[in-house]
């Protein structure tokens, strides 16, 4: 392949003078087209340096000293980059994006990220975003030494070595041939608008990281001490109950009396349960202790549930308290699942569970002084799409009426009449009905929705009927989609979000169960999808209109359905209504037979 540039000898030119500097910006300011990156002395911005800021063309690579040169002082640049139509070349654009806005102020407009757009191209496909290393060898046969990246970490004064320029120079050539190659495919495959919806979401994530969030660390470490102390409790309630099942008491080193199994060993437990219970179990996986009646098995998954809430929320997220913001900043990836869903990380706050009484954890979460939390989350949101998408009348019907769609559901399945306190009357068929709702969406079929709520196959295989002749267009929509994604080796959402699969040989042994599984995940992707669509549309005019309005207010967290924002105290009973007004036009985009509902709220913790 031929480039317009050498991948040995890159061209570029070093600035560290204003005069030189002014020189490059003319040459630049009638380029569509340019690259950006940055060389910094670590990850996080706030406490990290920007050393080299890079902007190129095709055939030439500008690397700009940034301890020469301050560029919050320099606003042509910053014309360049909010210029909305030119088009900046990035790969993983987020990192760059926060270092540029944190050390110059400046923000890019018309992004175009190729992890992203590779991610849009290959969802499904691969369970990781790309590399530039990895896409540089993919579409350009060439291999990238990326341990130059490693010699800029910590780096002040030192002066730059011609291998690290000529290193931050490539950085910014490759992404061109990369994105010609891309956007053909963009255009074959049909996801251009998909791939522009998650360049423009980019620029909001990368502001709500920059924010993050305050957290009472002094609340956080009571509860975890508290936890602490009820699964010692625990603990020692299950040693109680298993010693008359045992004749002796190990020792441990120092001679004292040792409990006689871990309670941690799945090994030792199944011959716990299986020996001496008498309970013949095939594991000690939560699933199998659900159905198990038994005092010892309650004692279990009850110590169980606190260890698992130390462990995931323990000391170690006090850890990630920024030492100069003394906020989390938690890292999200908007393309964290094949349908396009975030993920969070570093730490995961998606995974912080509702409010417990013995857990408070989202209690811990304040906005600042002087403001409020105004949070939102769309209602139902996942069963409105699916009403939607198969047009099922009496679904429809029963949302447009605000019914309790599970109560309703229900009743429909087992031929009672709906009232208001079905819920109160039925909570066991309620429940059926509840799962079944919710575990469609990901493919259940009747075995696992028999586990789940503690019936033998043969009525949870009747139950499953039940539904389908209640919502006989759920079932048509199941199996259309289902069978769509086979014959395409892909599934769609409405707004055109597309996932891929790897289709399995005929010959292949396992060809029913792989098929089997591609069908479950095509049935779960236009819902969730959509979702995702409807979430990242409503970041993204959100964003666009705090900016246009001035708002004194900042998006920090996307957690599944639910937007949380900190608003200026004195405006947040009004931005209420312009974030769910917000979130309700964003879906309304992919949502058309069913009313959406945002429930907002204001106040000083993540949870009312």
């Amino acid at each position: 392949m031929e480039f317009k540039f050498d991948p040995e000898n890159p061209k570029y030119e070093y600035i560290t003078e204003r005069s030189h500097y002014d020189k490059v910006i003319k040459e630049l300011e009638n380029v569509n087209v340019v690259s950006v990156d940055t060389e910094t002395t670590g990850f996080d911005p706030h406490t990290c340096s920007l050393l080299l800021f890079q902007i190129s063309t095709p055939d030439k690579s500008y690397i700009i000293d940034t301890r020469a040169l301050d560029l919050k002082t320099l606003p042509e640049i910053k014309d360049i980059l909010e210029d909305q139509k030119k088009i900046k070349l990035l790969q993983n654009a987020k990192f760059d994006y926060k270092f540029i806005k944190k050390h110059t102020g400046i923000e890019m407009y018309n992004i175009y990220d190729t992890m992203l757009a590779e991610g849009v191209l290959t969802a499904g496909l691969s369970g990781k975003m790309s590399s530039l290393k990895t896409l540089t060898k993919d579409y350009l046969g060439l291999d990238m030494d990326k341990n130059i990246r490693k010699s800029f970490i910590g780096l002040k004064d030192i002066n730059f070595s011609e291998e690290q320029l000529k290193y931050a120079a490539i950085d910014t050539f490759v992404l061109f041939p990369i994105f010609d190659a891309q956007i053909p495919k963009l255009r074959v495959r049909g996801v251009v608008d998909t791939a522009k919806t998650e360049f423009a979401v980019t620029k909001v994530i990368g502001e709500m990281e920059l924010r993050g969030v305050y957290i009472d660390r002094g609340k956080w470490s009571n509860i975890i001490k508290n936890l602490k102390i009820r699964r010692d409790e625990l603990t020692q309630e299950f040693y109680d109950e298993i010693s008359g099942l045992y004749q002796y008491n190990s020792l441990d080193l120092f001679g004292n009396t040792a409990p006689p199994i871990n309670i941690n060993s799945n090994v030792q437990l199944l011959e716990l349960f299986n020996k001496r219970v008498g309970l013949n179990l095939p594991s000690t996986g939560d699933p199998i202790l659900e159905t198990v009646n038994h005092p010892i098995v309650k004692t279990l998954r009850e110590y169980r549930k606190y260890e698992k809430l130390i462990s995931a929320f323990g000391e170690s997220l006090l850890d990630k308290i920024n030492p100069v913001t003394k906020r989390i900043h938690p890292q999200f990836n908007q393309m964290g699942a094949a349908t396009g869903r975030f993920s969070c990380n570093n730490p995961n706050l998606q995974q912080i569970p509702r409010n417990q009484p013995e857990a408070p954890f989202r209690e811990c979460f304040n906005p600042a002084e002087g403001y409020k939390f105004v949070i939102s989350d769309y209602s139902s949101m996942e069963m409105r799409i699916l009403a939607d998408l198969s047009g099922d009348e009496k679904f429809i019907t029963a949302i447009k009426n605000g019914y309790d769609l599970h109560s309703y559901t229900a009743a429909l399945m087992f031929g009672l009449e709906y009232t208001e306190d079905f819920k109160k009357k039925h909570p066991d068929l309620r429940q059926a009905a509840k799962a079944i709702n919710f575990g469609l969406m990901y493919g259940m079929g009747p075995g696992r929705l028999a586990a789940q709520i503690n019936v033998t196959p043969e009525l949870g295989k009747e139950y499953m009927e039940k539904y389908f002749s209640s919502y006989p267009s759920v079932r048509d929509f199941l199996k259309k989609v289902a069978s769509e994604a086979v014959r395409n080796g892909y599934s769609a959402t409405p707004g055109g979000r597309k996932r891929w699969y790897k289709m399995p040989d005929k010959s292949d042994p396992d060809y029913k169960k792989l098929i089997g599984s591609i069908e479950r995940q095509a049935k779960n992707h236009p819902i969730q999808g959509t979702n995702a669509d409807a979430m990242k549309f409503a970041l993204v005019s959100l964003y666009e209109r705090l900016k246009r309005e001035k708002i004194d207010a900042y998006i920090l967290l996307s957690v599944h359905d639910e937007i949380v924002t900190e608003c200026n105290a004195d405006f947040a009973e009004e931005f209420k209504d312009i974030l769910s007004e917000e979130m309700v036009k964003a879906a309304e985009v992919f949502v058309k037979k069913v009313p959406i509902a945002s429930d907002p709220f204001v106040g000083d913790v993540w949870e009312h």
